[in-house]
């Protein structure tokens, strides 16, 4: 028990500070825990998980995705043109438009794996490119009708639980197998620690770096899609709250935004409390330039505790305090 506590602790710190916010929120906001406020609140932690998803695995592999916002956006536009608010289409549309993401996924893994583009440049460039496009595409008014089984997927219940908790808890799962139980989560692990020793040690270290990126890809397309049915139209600008929403989460979640730790679990907690958050801010009188000064806060907190320069502190203020203790001694 001590061992597991141990290797969770961030994750359980996660799910417990989101506890406490819960309750804080409650106290300002009476209704907040009723259950269709729940509901809504299981639903737009969703939409952040499932973004959050890909994310988890690039930055445990020691990447980022700046890509994210226009993938999204991307996904939710072309389904919105060619399927109108016909569900037909749907069968042929969903695998494209995933297929179109995964793709654009690959396009920056191979970016930054083969030729040695910094993650930071190639998926911002791709996140730029991606939005001329779509803007070339649509002449800045997107379709504005979505198919009724999307709208279903993103706000429909299934008895008392909303539909989409039912597909996050599913890739949930999915990710949790592929972090914990495949091949290819160690090799993660390995490459966020280091890319240098994984490569020595056999890792293929360039095909997990795309791999992710395809993950990411696909997953921010799968939120634009469902994120369509739950604002009930496409529109220019819809992915760019997600960007570092997603960093974020990861971050809450115990992840180093440096690499080679974390775990989904984390980031699902990490998605939740930004949204109890959200929901908190108004009761507080607060806008929502508050949430973003936790964004920046938490994603610069996170990056100096994993930082060199951070571990180089604490490793002279361990030694001082010996060489006292020494000469005391």
């Amino acid at each position: 028990m001590n061992a597991f506590l141990a290797r969770n602790r961030l994750i359980l710190l996660a799910y417990a500070g989101m506890v406490v916010l819960l309750l804080v929120t409650a106290m300002f906001s009476p209704g907040f825990l009723s259950a269709s406020n729940l509901r809504s609140t299981v639903v737009l932690a969703a939409f952040v998980g499932i973004v959050a998803l890909g994310q988890t695995f690039v930055i445990i592999g020691g990447g980022i995705d700046l890509s994210i916002p226009w993938v999204l956006n991307s996904a939710a536009i072309v389904m919105a043109l060619l399927c109108g608010s016909q569900d037909a289409p749907l069968v042929w549309v969903v695998p494209l438009v995933l297929a179109g993401g995964a793709a654009i996924g690959f396009v920056n893994g191979a970016g930054v794996a083969w030729f040695g583009v910094p993650p930071i440049i190639m998926t911002l460039a791709t996140n730029v490119i991606l939005q001329g496009l779509i803007l070339v595409l649509t002449g800045g008014s997107p379709a504005p009708s979505v198919p009724d089984l999307i709208k279903f997927l993103s706000v429909g219940r299934i008895g008392p639980l909303p539909v989409i908790a039912f597909i996050w808890l599913a890739l949930a799962l999915v990710a949790t197998l592929l972090l914990s139980k495949a091949a290819f989560g160690r090799h993660l692990y390995a490459l966020g620690t280091s890319a240098t020793v994984a490569e020595f040690s056999g890792v293929p270290t360039a095909r997990t770096t795309i791999v992710t990126y395809v993950i990411s890809g696909l997953t921010a397309a799968l939120a634009g899609m469902l994120l369509t049915g739950y604002s009930g139209q496409a529109y220019l600008g819809m992915g760019d709250a997600y960007l570092f929403t997603s960093i974020a989460a990861v971050a809450i979640g115990g992840a180093s935004i440096l690499g080679g730790s974390g775990h989904y679990l984390g980031t699902v907690a990490g998605a939740l409390v930004l949204t109890i958050l959200t929901g908190l801010l108004p009761a507080l009188n607060l806008s929502n330039g508050a949430l973003l000064i936790v964004y920046g806060a938490v994603i610069l907190i996170t990056v100096s505790i994993g930082s060199e320069i951070f571990a180089g502190m604490g490793d002279r203020l361990r030694a001082g305090k010996g060489k006292r203790e020494a000469s005391n001694g």
